[in-house]
């Protein structure tokens, strides 16, 4: 009798033993291919696994998996928030410039286009201003194949200056290489005092 509880006992712990190292106990998650390694993952190519995968991570965020640049850290597609700046405010206070980085200080003075003045003090055609941005039409769905142009240049493609109100639109910041959906909502034309709005995404 002892010899068979002996042996049940050995069986039992063979089997508990076995169990615990075969695939049964394996938890799979879902791995997705980061294929230029930036950390984030693309989430039409998924793996199923129980260790990670190379080349894969835990997440589904990438913009373009073939870009190391275009991720959710140079492309900010999170909640929208709003900037005015109203007819005849005084530029130079903070309040009227969306500061949207270090080196992008966007606001407009009574009159004619509008300039970075983190780097200019006035809006001058001949310097490309906003400087250190670019611009293009579409959002930042379509990155890839986005022209980026000068704000004049880009905003010449309208018959007048406040034809690019409700236009999808994308600017590229630079030095900070980041890429924001923008869409004005206002716009004073001529010298009726340089007002302005617009809705824009900010960082995920």
């Amino acid at each position: 009798m002892t010899k068979i509880k002996i042996l049940a006992i050995l069986v039992i712990v063979f089997t508990v033993s076995s169990c615990s190292n075969s695939d049964d106990s394996c938890i799979e998650s879902v791995w997705y291919e980061d294929s230029d390694k930036d950390g984030f993952g693309n989430s039409e190519v998924t793996q199923l696994s129980c260790t990670q995968p190379e080349n894969f991570v835990s997440n589904s965020d990438d913009i373009d998996d073939t870009n190391a640049t275009l991720n959710p850290n140079t492309v900010w597609q999170g909640s929208k928030i709003t900037f005015t700046k109203e007819d005849n405010a005084d530029w130079t206070q903070e309040a009227n410039q969306d500061r949207i980085t270090d080196n992008v200080w966007i606001t407009r003075a009574d009159y004619h286009g509008i300039f970075n003045i983190a780097v200019e003090d006035y809006y001058t055609r001949a310097l490309n201003p906003p400087s250190d941005t670019q611009w293009a039409i579409g959002t930042t769905a379509d990155i890839g194949s986005l022209t980026f142009q000068y704000w004049e240049d880009m905003k010449n493609s309208y018959p007048y200056p406040d034809s690019i109100v409700n236009q999808d639109l994308v600017v590229h910041l630079i030095t900070d290489n980041i890429y924001i959906d923008i869409k004005f909502t206002a716009w004073s034309i001529y010298d009726n005092g340089g007002g302005f709005s617009y809705e824009r995404s900010t960082k995920n």
